[in-house]
């Protein structure tokens, strides 16, 4: 019970942190169709300009929206076959055919209990109208160490291969669908494991993207950051490039990169999608200064803990504060000197 009551205490701390927002953040639409309530994934459109993907979260119906610049919804896409059990995110990229391909990842499991996550793939309608189309390619796939909760998966756009970020209180996982089920197979595919490349520092993974040059874009419900490509990736930690705040928003749950901006966002009615800078970053590994120090192995335990949310960073910083603080307290009195006691007599 403690436990549980510290835990909640943390992430209500961690969720009500309050963030800066970015300067030059401004309305990119205003997504109004009253069935999208809970919009928890974004995808820039390949084949039609101005146009924006989206889906409902868990409960929703399997349906995947297009949504044009001034707001409203341009086309429904059903998915013929597929249940949208808990669908977290969607991804848009171009084949090796330049056929335009979405794919829609069933893959919430708040409870880490289900046996399998899907990706339903499709190819992009050539015409915004109502329509019914069926998957070209259903991935069934398993991690390594059992289900977790994930809401980001990520077209490499150079290759056409899928990821699948984890959405974790310290840090996240990338894991990789392999290359045996797709780009190539059709049909539904047998149960398969995917491969955890690397992971990062990145917390509460909502929605993530890949960036033109190959780095990824991942945010949480207040940060976004920059992280290192994970093409090449083989179990290590990808190093962060650059982390900025979002601005507040009721739930945000989704990112999209287009015409070199982040577009973020959010779950519930008549929500605004966001145009926000992407932070600048360099590619250029940083070479440490001479006169530089390293890190302390506490400071590198802390760094490994937190990862590159600022929010977290500060809220263990106020943490350790306030536990040194106690522990002063704590040896002030344990040495503080003791009255003698007068024998009555």
């Amino acid at each position: 019970m403690r436990t549980r009551l510290v835990t909640l205490v943390v992430l209500a701390l961690l969720l009500g942190w309050p963030a800066t927002a970015q300067a030059k953040t401004r309305v990119d639409r205003v997504i109004s169709d009253p069935r999208i309530l809970e919009s928890s994934g974004l995808a820039p459109s390949l084949l039609h300009d101005d146009v924006l993907w989206t889906h409902n979260d868990s409960g929703g119906l399997n349906q995947i929206y297009a949504i044009a610049k001034d707001g409203s919804t341009a086309a429904t896409v059903t998915i013929a076959g597929e249940d949208a059990r808990d669908w977290e995110a969607v991804t848009s990229w171009k084949a090796a055919d330049g056929t335009a391909m979405i794919a829609v990842g069933d893959i919430g499991d708040n409870n880490g209990v289900h046996d399998y996550v899907r990706i339903a793939i499709i190819e992009e309608p050539s015409a915004l109208a109502d329509t019914t189309v069926s998957p070209v390619r259903v991935l069934r796939l398993t991690y390594p160490g059992g289900a977790r909760d994930a809401e980001t998966l990520m077209a490499d756009p150079s290759t056409g291969r899928l990821y699948v970020v984890s959405k974790t209180l310290f840090g996240s996982e990338v894991y990789a669908v392999p290359t045996s089920l797709w780009p190539s197979g059709r049909g539904s595919s047998k149960i398969t494991r995917m491969k955890k490349v690397a992971s990062t520092g990145a917390s509460f993974v909502t929605d993530g993207a890949f960036l033109p040059d190959g780095n990824i874009v991942l945010r949480g419900y207040g940060n976004v950051s920059v992280v290192e490509s994970p093409r090449d990736a083989d179990g290590g930690r990808l190093r962060t490039l650059a982390s900025a705040a979002l601005p507040d928003q009721e739930q945000g749950e989704s990112i999209a990169v287009m015409d070199g901006y982040a577009l973020v966002g959010s779950e519930g009615a008549d929500q605004p999608v966001l145009r926000v800078n992407i932070p600048a970053y360099e590619t250029a590994t940083p070479t440490p200064s001479p006169t530089s120090s390293a890190a302390s192995p506490a400071a590198v335990r802390i760094e490994n803990l937190v990862g590159d949310d600022n929010r977290l960073k500060l809220l263990v910083g106020a943490g350790g504060a306030a536990v040194a603080a106690v522990a002063l307290f704590a040896v002030a009195i344990m040495v503080r000197p003791r009255r003698s006691r007068r024998r009555r007599r």
